[in-house]
């Protein structure tokens, strides 16, 4: 699971923030259990506007090449 990126949420709903970032409520979900990860620009945004590094709110795409793939 994905603490920062539910940290980032911040009591906004999975919809709100889906909506935000022109993704479903579903593909929110998927990000934050760690299933599926967004696009790299979708997560260069989040991290923009959260004013934490990719590397932050993602380390675990980062530290798993299988990811990535």
């Amino acid at each position: 699971m994905r603490t920062k990126l539910i940290e980032f949420r911040s009591g906004r709903t999975q919809a709100e923030m889906g909506a935000r970032y022109g993704v479903s409520q579903q593909s929110w979900s998927y990000w934050e259990r760690g299933v599926k990860c967004p696009c790299p620009f979708i997560m260069k945004k989040i991290a923009d506007d959260a004013g934490v590094p990719m590397e932050i709110i993602f380390g675990d795409v980062f530290n798993n090449r299988k990811l990535l793939k």
